[in-house]
């Protein structure tokens, strides 16, 4: 099937040595660099000692200073009685923490999410990367980053921002030339919203809401950069492939508005992710919208989704392959596969679709053959209906040692929002005016148990435990009082609260998942348990 996602911001790098050359020169520097923040924390080999220092003399660089100055920490942890999950996580959050940089930084606190070595981040990469991020407790980073991308947006770019930023919060000269000649992807603007509503329930951080730069970016998106682009519902399907061009020649004017994230064909128009991260900013608008009572205006952006999520179900899927098509030309043509970020954004509503997608992204034949910034999408969207074993296989390859451009930082960004909010299943609740959190272990069944300590969302610090799937203990370590929703797969007519039997609440993902579930109150400094009932499962 056709690969969705390219390499996007590990592609363009423009130096005088060949792209090859250079990409391995960058790589080198990074996975020393890595390597070496990674020695502070856990001792190798002389050997190990030894290759480093042949790379470093090979590429002429002094890296101990930077290493040493680029050095966070988070106090997230990880037990498990799964070797390979552990081992996952350990390697993740080591190289995660590889790349990030503390607020001492003179553009403040950062984490790198380009081509490893190249100091910079981009807007895809950063709004992917924000769950786990803020997993490890990096809540500085990821509000300093989304609100440059959003400060960013503006009329002389047609209310596009800027693709990558340096890391003296200049706009990245591997994608940028000036206002008239810069690379960008349409999909980005969406995206970037949707991760700042994101960020906003997991953080409870109000002024992910009430900045004015965010504001204006909000604003700006659903309307101005909408109209700019032709991306209402009505025109979408039949707009130029490249709009607004401002220059005949010129280094980047064939890619100032690429109407997707794939970056290496130029034989369509739209991109199903376009209309998929479309519909996601939406619906994260309209969270937005009826947090404020603004009825109305969450009426019409639900018409709107409604609209975009209508192309997706009727002009995107095939009947013939059972899949969705990732990409529209302008003669109508339809081809390529589009289910990952359909799934990823959450755009796929029909039961029958939403199997054929799934049943896509988890064969082998699929994920095996993709590039690694889009194989790391795949986890959580498996995980968010169900598929645990499927999500479970392509998270140990992610992080496998063996794997190729593992250590580009989006991956292992990725392994811990997987584990966090995919194995683990916590996550802020979606419903309007719900200071709630959710989780729903996805772990095997059996007597296996995991374990997260020191968690941060919203304004607590929590440890949660599941052993298998029959129970989820969370402590309250520090914070307001908790509302905890605790999730468990199956139907089970009951679920036993802190020793006490209490009828259970029962809700479905389409029919791809079926959920039991109680929600408690968890006051500061205690631990509720809840214990599944397993008579009566199905």
């Amino acid at each position: 099937m056709q690969t969705v996602q390219s390499q996007v911001c590990a592609q363009r790098f423009q130096p005088a040595l060949t792209k090859e050359a250079h990409d391995t020169q960058a790589q080198h520097l990074s996975w020393i660099r890595s390597q070496l923040l990674l020695l502070q924390r856990r001792p190798r080999n002389r050997a190990h000692w030894f290759h480093i220092l042949l790379l470093i003399a090979s590429l002429g660089w002094t890296p101990f200073g930077s290493a040493q100055d680029a050095r966070v920490t988070s106090t997230l942890e990880f037990e498990s009685s799964d070797p390979a999950l552990l081992q996952a996580f350990r390697w993740a959050k080591a190289q995660a923490l590889a790349y990030a940089h503390p607020e001492s930084e003179p553009i403040g606190a950062w984490y790198e999410a380009a081509l490893p070595g190249r100091d910079s981040f981009c807007m895809r990469d950063v709004s992917h990367q924000t769950t786990g991020a803020a997993a490890l407790g990096l809540y500085s980073a990821n509000h300093n980053m989304l609100k440059r991308f959003a400060a960013s947006v503006a009329a002389e770019r047609d209310w596009a921002g800027y693709w990558e930023i340096d890391r003296t919060g200049r706009p990245s000269t591997a994608d940028y030339v000036n206002d008239s000649d810069f690379w960008y992807n349409l999909p980005a603007n969406f995206d970037l919203l949707d991760a700042v509503v994101r960020m906003w329930r997991w953080t409870g951080d109000e002024s992910y809401l009430i900045d004015p730069e965010f504001e204006r970016f909000f604003q700006a998106t659903a309307n101005s950069y909408i109209s700019a682009w032709q991306l209402q519902p009505g025109r979408v399907l039949s707009r130029p492939r490249i709009m607004n061009r401002r220059l005949q020649n010129g280094k980047f004017v064939n890619s100032r508005g690429i109407p997707s994230y794939t970056e290496g064909r130029k034989d369509f128009n739209v991109g199903s992710d376009l209309l998929a991260a479309e519909y996601r900013a939406l619906q994260s608008l309209r969270q937005i919208a009826l947090e404020r009572h603004q009825l109305d205006l969450s009426r019409n952006l639900q018409v709107t989704a409604q609209a975009i999520q209508q192309l997706v179900e009727q002009r995107a899927w095939s009947e013939t392959e059972g899949h969705f098509y990732g990409f529209f030309s302008e003669n109508g043509r339809r081809f390529g596969s589009g289910d990952a970020m359909l799934l990823y954004f959450n755009a796929v509503d029909r039961p029958e679709h939403l199997r054929g997608a799934l049943d896509s992204i988890a064969s082998p034949e699929y994920w095996q053959h993709v590039n690694i910034e889009e194989e790391s999408y795949l986890p959580l969207a498996l995980y968010r209906y169900g598929r645990s074993t499927d999500a479970y296989r392509i998270l140990l390859d992610l992080s496998n040692p063996g794997k190729k451009r593992r250590e580009y930082p989006e991956v292992s960004y990725s392994v811990i929002a997987g584990i966090v909010s995919g194995t683990m299943g916590l996550e802020p609740s979606e419903e309007v005016g719900n200071d709630t959190i959710q989780t729903l272990s996805q772990l095997r069944d059996g007597p296996g148990f995991a374990e997260l300590r020191n968690v941060a969302v919203k304004h607590n610090i929590v440890d949660l435990r599941h052993v298998g799937t029959s129970s989820s203990s969370l402590t309250n370590r520090s914070g307001p009082p908790l509302q905890w929703r605790a999730s468990f797969s199956g139907i089970v007519a009951r679920l036993k609260v802190n020793g006490k039997w209490i009828q259970a609440q029962h809700s479905s993902a389409s029919d791809t998942i079926t959920r039991s579930w109680v929600t408690v109150t968890v006051p500061p400094g205690s631990t509720s348990v809840i214990v599944r009932d397993v008579i009566g499962k199905q």
